[in-house]
């Protein structure tokens, strides 16, 4: 058994059971320094990975690490880190200081771990419900509130959809391969196709792609803010390091371009209209993400080393835009009475000069105004789309990247140019919500000036 490969999920595992045992022992009055000790684990398992010898393979094959999955599960251990570190004075204030919370992150980093690193269908299946079932815990974390229950519980019934699809995908890939490792197949059978039919569908479920996304807006507005955050950021980066995977095996197959294109063109079309009749800014960013989920997905139409290097960037940036917005709504909502309709956020501006500012910079970087990193990543599929002759996606992606500058400018019109009757008291930010919000916009920033730091790397691994 090759311990070192798995060495950041040890490091997880063993700071899980910690913080677990101590949680039982802690009085509630220790919740932010346990929340702090949380926040460290994945820190931890950032500095492991230089440790980490690869490429290598665990458990019998079906763990395997790389170049790439390397990078992907650093960017996911400082995006749990920032997203628990930015949470404990916002349940502080909502009087929900529940010590499960670090814990349960964890253990939702420590299956999207697991997952970027699946060889083996099994594993992916295993991997992926311990994140999900921990996302269900976290969502309804808000135990009175109607709306956080009933997001938990929509998503845990479209969850389970998405998981009894990923079941019987995997029984009809097993059936026509005779193995569920992940492998290259070149026939075209129907159980294949099936089996891949009903893969990639719970995995567009997953990523909130039409027309599976109809968890996504109800699950990002009833769940605590902070989660939200969490939900919309770390899950995505890891499914789609593992996509960028898969296609290496499938994009061959029409099959494969058909699903894809489709569930791409839907997505973007749906949500780039949709987003415009939205009255809560939380809702708005929920169909944001719909929207980008298409996007992402035109990186995974054919293997191109340009790109899916495009995409594996794009993605990479867009979880620290996505964080920092949610977190910024976080700090938004510690007000009595706040919530997130488009008359709270009028005239925010006067009164949270820099925070409405620093949202509206995550604004921009999404719509993907350069030096921001995320003008890069657009660039990035856009000629990565024109290298394969792919004209009409590439245009397509530019049109509804167009449209959708309309709702996220629709926020910034509101905070700065409407006035609004409600007078908010200024508010006190944590600690932990100074580092997130300065960290997401380093990262957005730097990269988007000097992206080679990053885009060398994910090419170096491909």
């Amino acid at each position: 058994m090759n311990w070192n490969a798995v060495l950041p999920e040890i490091v997880l595992s063993i700071a899980v059971l910690i913080i677990f045992l101590t949680d039982l022992f802690f009085e509630k009055r220790h919740y932010k320094f346990g929340m702090f000790l949380s926040g460290f684990a994945p820190i931890l398992a950032l500095l492991s990975l230089p440790f980490v010898s690869f490429p290598a393979k665990a458990f019998f094959d079906v763990f395997y690490v790389e170049n790439t999955n390397i990078i992907g599960k650093g960017i996911l251990y400082l995006i749990t880190s920032l997203s628990i570190l930015s949470s404990y004075d916002y349940f502080k204030r909502k009087n929900s200081e529940y010590g499960e919370l670090g814990y349960l992150m964890l253990v939702s980093s420590l299956g999207l771990s697991l997952l970027m690193s699946s060889a083996n269908l099994g594993l992916l299946f295993i991997s992926l419900e311990l994140s999900s079932i921990t996302l269900y815990i976290l969502i309804g974390l808000f135990r009175k509130d109607y709306l956080s229950k009933e997001a938990s519980y929509k998503y845990l019934v479209m969850g389970t959809v998405g998981t009894s699809m990923l079941a019987f995908g995997s029984v009809f890939y097993y059936a026509s391969t005779g193995s569920l490792f992940l492998k290259r197949y070149s026939e075209t059978n129907s159980l294949f196709l099936l089996g891949l039919l009903l893969i990639l569908s719970a995995i567009a479920l997953k990523v909130s792609s039409v027309p599976f996304h109809f968890w996504t807006p109800d699950a990002y507005e009833g769940a605590p803010t902070p989660i939200t955050a969490y939900l919309s950021t770390a899950p995505k980066l890891s499914l789609y390091f593992l996509l960028v995977n898969m296609a290496s095996y499938f994009s061959h197959m029409k099959v494969w371009f058909v699903l894809i294109g489709l569930f791409a063109l839907l997505s973007m079309f749906y949500a780039s209209f949709v987003a415009y009749a939205q009255k809560s800014v939380k809702r708005l960013l929920a169909y944001s993400s719909i929207a980008h989920a298409g996007y992402f997905l035109l990186g995974l139409v054919s293997v191109d080393k340009t790109l899916s290097s495009a995409l594996l960037f794009y993605v990479s940036v867009y979880t620290f835009a996505a964080l920092g917005s949610f977190v910024i709504l976080a700090i938004f909502e510690k007000r009595d009475g706040f919530s997130h309709t488009f008359s709270d956020y009028k005239g925010i501006g006067r009164y949270d000069t820099l925070l409405a500012s620093f949202l509206s910079l995550f604004l921009f970087a999404m719509i993907g105004i350069p030096p921001m990193a995320l003008f890069v990543g657009k660039l990035g599929i856009f000629m990565g789309l024109l290298k394969l002759d792919l004209m009409l996606l590439a245009v397509l992606f530019l049109i509804f990247s167009l449209i959708s500058a309309g709702y996220y400018l629709r926020v910034v019109v509101y905070m700065f140019m409407e006035s609004g009757e409600k007078r908010w008291h200024k508010l006190h930010l944590s600690s932990g919500e100074t580092l997130t919000i300065l960290v997401c916009l380093l990262a957005i920033f730097i990269l988007g000036l000097f992206p080679n730091l990053l885009y060398e790397l994910i090419i170096k691994g491909l």
